[in-house]
Parts: structure tokens; sequence; C-alpha cells
């Protein structure tokens, strides 16, 4: 775990001096795990900037193509991101993702699948809302934005909003309509705070 802290602190320092980096709904985020954190995904930036003020280890999933370079994804495992062959039903992902909640860490998913180009949210998948079921997880939506083009002290906001307790996440069913109604309410939230974030940009 040392590793995962230090690697995420020479990167912040690395950013703060690239960008300007502006937090926001800190109030909001847990004491600790474990739980699931959630966010539209702009950048490959994202994973280190939204678990720079996260109290405890994120821990992400990553495309399996990341792991083909050996150093990649040694990288990437020792920092304790895991493997997701997407499209693929690559149900050795949802182990993993269940794993981390038990040991008491904090899960990162973008719900997106992957990155935006344009910055516009894409639809959100339901694998979210399936792993908040099985482990009976709180959520705790986030989202990163800035205008423009990504470039030299552009500057970058992160907001957490309000922890989404699993007993208000609709779940208790076993129905696909669920999964896919409990995304919708997990991802609006992400989409509200890009909304405020754009408001007070």
């Amino acid at each position: 775990m040392w590793l995962y802290y230090l690697a995420k602190t020479v990167c912040m320092f690395a950013f703060s001096l690239f960008f300007r980096l502006e937090y926001r709904g800190m109030e909001n985020i847990p004491a600790s795990g474990p739980y699931i954190l959630i966010s539209n995904h702009r950048s490959n930036l994202d994973p280190i900037l939204l678990a720079h003020k996260a109290r405890g280890q994120v821990r992400y999933m990553g495309k399996v193509e990341l792991f083909k370079n050996p150093i990649v994804g040694w990288a990437l495992r020792t920092i304790g991101t895991f493997p997701v062959d997407r499209g693929n039903g690559d149900s050795s992902a949802i182990d993993n993702a269940r794993r981390v909640i038990e040991e008491g860490d904090i899960l990162g998913i973008f719900p997106e699948g992957h990155r935006s180009k344009d910055g516009q949210p894409l639809r959100p998948k339901s694998g979210t809302a399936l792993i908040a079921k099985l482990t009976g997880s709180n959520v705790l939506p986030c989202s990163v934005y800035w205008e423009g083009k990504l470039h030299f002290r552009r500057k970058v906001v992160i907001r957490y909003g309000q922890l989404l307790p699993f007993a208000q996440l609709g779940l208790e069913g076993d129905s696909p309509r669920d999964l896919r109604n409990s995304t919708k309410q997990m991802f609006d939230q992400v989409l509200a705070l890009i909304e405020e974030s754009k408001n007070d940009y």
C-alpha cells in the first residue's frame, strides 16, 4: 500500500504544478471505506485526481489491454488496480470488485465504461448497480470538469456529492429494470455535479 500513497503523492505534486485544481464537496467524503466511488470519465488523470482526497485506498478496474505491457501491468497491480475484459462477461472483475469491498477499501468505477472524447457524458452501464447490489455498498457520486481542452494551467474542478446509502438505491428487486433504474439514479447525481461545476466555473 505504501507504493500506492507514494505514487499518488508524486503524481498530485506534478498535477498541482501543471493544472489549477479545485476540490469541492470534500465534506461529503466518508471517513473510511468501504464504498463505491463513481464519476464521469474525462482523461487518464481522473483516477488519481479523484483518489487524492479520499480517505483510504481507491482501487479501480482497468481495461485488460493496459495489463499486457509487463511494466505497466506490474505498476497497476501494485497500486491495487485490477483488469477487466470489457464486453466479454468477465466474471473475475465482479469477484475482484467484491473483494475490494470485503477488504474495506474504496472501489472506483467509471460507469460510462471509457473516456468521453468530447467531454459529453456517455450512457452509463449497469455494472456499478450490480456490484452495489452484490455488496450492499453505499455509493459516492463524483465529477471531474474542465472547459475546452486540457492544457497547462487549465482549471480542473473535482467535486464530491452526498453519499447515496444502499437502502436508497432501489436495488431490493432482482429485475434488469431495477439495475437500469438504479444506474440512472446514481449517474443522474454525477450529471448534477457536472452542472454545478459548469455554473461556478
